[in-house]
């Protein structure tokens, strides 16, 4: 039996229960024996599979079990095939596979499609302490330490920074541990690494991080990024922790690529929003909670109808961040270098997110910023009000000026229908196309960020801002019920948490933290945030489903 404990994107932590015994993945299966509840005995019928000493199954020996060996013709065999195992699918010939890092990504992409999410993939003869990471990420489960033994036999150890020979780590070897017994102990210590990483929701950041030890791992995490990225995002969560992103491919990561892509489709400025100002980033997040933000924001208040600005935060690699979606994830949690340096990557996303934000038909733009403002000039026209630092007197002091000689020129604009249509965009963008109805007779209550959305003296939902998204009641469930996406349960009373075993079906779209209608006989029988993904939620027969925050009997 198959439990997900935990997930990072495509990689993830499970408790697989057999007969008894348990072991948690990603793990290792140990060659010929060794500490550890897995191992790979080979036998005089195959190579034979075994949990706590017994055999879990016996496959045909491909020769990329030891002794390691490639043989004439392997690469047409390097595809994927599944095991006769219920729980476990086998990448046959992965060890050819080192080889090629485009076949290799495409072959566990393929094979995680055909078996779904309810088996473990098992890679033979892949692994090292350098490459575990990266191969965790592209969503293996378990590995062997059948090349890692192979190194130890050629007087190799093999850590997380790359391949060494032993005489020459003599700090490693002093104690009088052989090879073998080195190998293993690394790999098991990085594998340790990797489910950290995952539980605490990190695993892309560790991921970047480890992929430099290789060529063949930069090359499988730029492929992944490149070519699977849809792959990437049906497992992504919208919500996760704080994070840094300190490497090129950061650009690229599913979760930041996403947000710019549902920015740019499904943010649309309020109607009497008629003024764009662009602004920086802060190093302090959320935005609104930062020093230099919260002088943007004083000279707003001191502009009469201020209301008709739409603030737009410029920044990598998010591109650009509606001051309505600041709380919503990565906004909130990412955090970058600054250099006041930005490479021809970041230039050409954030200039095609500017220009994707300006075409919504402003009648004036304003350019607020700091290292940025040449990036933007060379690609839209702008009042330029900042003199040198954003933030100093003389150039508050001009776009004080300039806001309020524009903002006049507009009828005014009531402060409260402005922070009605905010948060109609809001749930425009969170529920997409349709989402808005949960404001049609609805009032705003409370001051941001803890904003409630009443009807009448019924409450429908509120900005949660430690998810950044708004959270529902039933009754606002109703109301977008069109929309928001469904899980559909069987004639039983929810108590508690939603369970994967409950869930007759589910939504293919929902991500892991999105807010979730639980569907009972046609009706609404409840609220909460999706725990997996809807696809995961069918598949899996074990662990949480969602997270239950409100319920009818």
């Amino acid at each position: 039996m198959l439990e997900l404990l935990a997930r990072s994107c495509t990689a993830r932590r499970c408790r697989w229960s057999l007969d008894g015994s348990s072991v948690d993945t990603p793990g290792v299966l140990m060659v010929n024996g060794g500490a550890g509840p897995l191992s790979v005995i080979r036998s005089a019928e195959g190579i034979e599979l075994r949990l706590e000493g017994r055999s879990i199954m016996t496959i045909t020996d491909n020769g990329m079990v030891p002794p390691l060996r490639s043989r004439a013709g392997m690469k047409e065999r390097c595809l994927p095939s599944e095991a006769e195992h219920p729980e476990i699918a086998i990448l046959d010939g992965a060890f050819e596979l080192r080889r090629d890092a485009r076949a290799f990504v495409d072959a566990i992409v393929a094979l995680r499609q055909r078996v779904g999410r309810s088996k473990l993939i098992y890679a033979p003869g892949m692994a090292d302490a350098s490459n575990i990471a990266i191969l965790t990420y592209l969503g293996v489960d378990l590995v062997d330490t059948s090349l890692i033994d192979h190194r130890a036999a050629m007087g190799k150890l093999s850590l997380p920074e790359g391949t060494i020979e032993a005489e020459s780590a003599p700090w490693l070897t002093a104690n009088g541990a052989d090879a073998v017994s080195l190998n293993r102990q690394l790999l098991q210590k990085e594998i340790g690494l990797v489910q950290h990483m995952i539980t605490a929701g990190r695993m892309r950041e560790f991921a970047e991080l480890r992929c430099h030890s290789s060529p063949w791992n930069v090359a499988a995490l730029r492929i992944f990024d490149d070519e699977h990225y849809q792959h990437q995002e049906a497992d992504c969560s919208l919500v996760g922790p704080r994070f840094y992103c300190n490497a090129r491919q950061s650009l690229v990561r599913p979760d930041v690529k996403r947000f710019r892509e549902t920015v740019k489709t499904k943010f649309h400025r309020p109607d009497h929003r008629r003024i764009l100002l662009l602004i920086p980033c802060s190093a302090k997040k959320p935005y609104y909670t930062s020093k230099s933000h919260q002088l943007f924001r004083q000279v707003l208040w001191e502009v009469p109808n201020s209301q008709v600005v739409q603030e737009m935060i410029v920044t990598s690699p998010l591109g650009t961040v509606p001051r309505e979606l600041e709380l919503f994830y990565p906004a909130a949690q990412y955090d970058i270098p600054v250099t006041g340096h930005w490479d021809r990557e970041e230039q050409s996303m954030v200039q095609d997110m500017v220009l994707s934000m300006a075409s919504q038909g402003y009648d004036h733009v304003i350019l607020h910023l700091g290292d940025e403002s040449p990036i933007i000039q060379e690609v839209l026209e702008g009042i330029v009000t900042s003199d040198g630092s954003p933030t100093s007197n003389a150039s508050l002091g001009k776009l004080r000026e300039t806001l309020k000689e524009l903002c006049s020129r507009y009828g005014r604009i009531d402060p409260g229908m402005d922070r009605w249509a905010a948060m109609s965009s809001v749930a425009g963008y969170q529920f997409g196309p349709g989402g808005e109805a949960l404001m049609h007779d609805a009032y705003i209550s409370g001051n941001y960020p803890f904003m409630k959305i009443m009807h009448r003296k019924e409450q429908l939902g509120m900005l949660n801002p430690e998810r950044g998204m708004i959270s529902l009641t039933v009754e606002g469930a109703e109301a977008i019920l069109p929309v928001i996406r469904k899980v559909t349960i069987g004639e039983f009373e929810l108590k508690g948490s939603l369970f994967a075993v409950g869930v007759e079906d589910a939504d293919p779209s929902i991500r892991a933290g999105d807010e979730v209608a639980i569907m009972r006989k046609g009706t609404v029988a409840g609220v909460g945030v999706a725990v997996m993904g809807g696809r995961e939620m069918v598949e899996m027969r074990r662990g949480e489903a969602v997270k239950v925050r409100h319920k009818r009997k």
